[in-house]
């Protein structure tokens, strides 16, 4: 009797260790599942987020495209934002914005890369001023783009800091890239990333879309309240050159000497795309170049957020939508 009831008693255990390793194993499969499951689901809903970001870019080509003939402004349609659309899953919103309105940092590179650093620097010493920040930032960022004086002088400067690093000696890709610069903390960088943008070399400001502070750099001895009076609460739509510059002499201002060349048209874009999907959220931007043919193309595209409202240089995927572009970028 004793040694049936041990058997009985390790047949019980046997089958209660069987029973417990199945469900383990059950819900091993179960979590496998799931999980494949999710990142399926999650690979599915980037790739359509994707498809959607791509279409909104398409649709800001062809709006840009329809506009190539008109003068650009902040009012202009293409500035006008896509208001929330619904879509299968979820809803996708765009606005777009120029990037030419902006000062270039890369027009302070030397000739060799392609700037101007004798008729851009004074203009960039006006915003530095108008921002009230560190003059002495002007000759650090010339420092930086320039090969000759990143190879010496500027690379030991940087070498001796607690976290070394050399000069870069070319232009920038990315309007983060100041940070590295020295005399540009994050208080500066905080002041100076709105108004400042990384493009190739080359490009006008456009006078109907620049900041308020870009617009007193580009003036000599102008006062914020005539630069705000210029900039009409970033409303102003000069026709022309000409009609801006007509305004100046009544202000008792004038266009700096050498005059940086302004213009009323924009050649580069910003296309933002926020896509909700299944309430998740995804953010894309795609910098846009319109050429002289009419036609645009995409110059760099990225995902999430971006500081200094994405002022990023063409370096990466291109892309044609619309025809052709006219001249490539340097």
């Amino acid at each position: 009797m004793i040694a049936r009831s041990r058997q009985r008693g390790v047949a019980l255990l046997v089958a209660l260790l069987v029973v417990a390793i199945a469900v383990i194993l059950v819900a091993a499969l179960l979590d496998r599942g799931e999980l494949a499951f999710a990142r399926t689901r999650n690979s599915l809903r980037e790739q359509q987020a994707e498809a959607y970001s791509l279409g909104l870019e398409t649709y800001a080509a062809q709006v840009l495209i329809a506009a190539s003939n008109e003068v650009d402004s902040n009012v202009s349609p293409w500035a006008m934002p896509l208001p929330p659309q619904d879509v299968p899953g979820g809803v996708i919103r765009a606005t777009m914005r120029d990037i030419d309105g902006c000062f270039n940092l890369n027009n302070l590179a030397p000739p060799a890369l392609g700037g101007n650093p004798a008729l851009w620097a004074p203009t960039f010493g006006g915003l530095l001023a108008a921002l009230a920040l560190d003059p002495g930032i002007a000759a650090a960022v010339q420092g930086w783009l320039d090969p000759e004086q990143a190879e010496v002088a500027e690379s030991a400067r940087y070498l001796a800091q607690s976290v070394p690093y050399r000069a870069h000696g070319g232009v920038f890709a990315h309007v983060s890239e100041l940070r590295l610069v020295r005399g540009v903390d994050a208080g500066a960088y905080a002041k100076l990333a709105p108004h400042v943008c990384a493009l190739p070399p080359g490009t006008a400001i456009n006078v109907n879309t620049a900041s308020a502070p870009v617009l007193q750099a580009l003036l000599q001895d102008a006062t914020p309240a005539v630069a705000q009076s210029l900039w009409q609460d970033g409303r102003a739509l000069n026709q022309t050159v000409s009609q801006f510059t007509g305004q100046l002499a009544p202000l008792g201002v004038s266009l700096r000497s050498p005059a940086p060349p302004i213009d009323v048209h924009s050649r580069y874009f910003l296309a933002r795309g926020d896509i909700v999907l299944d309430g998740v959220p995804y953010t894309f931007f795609s910098v846009i170049e319109r050429g002289q043919g009419r036609g645009v193309r995409v110059l760099a595209r990225s995902r999430g957020a971006d500081d200094a409202l994405v002022a990023a240089a063409p370096v990466r995927a291109e892309a044609d939508i619309g025809g052709d572009a006219g001249t490539p970028p340097r």
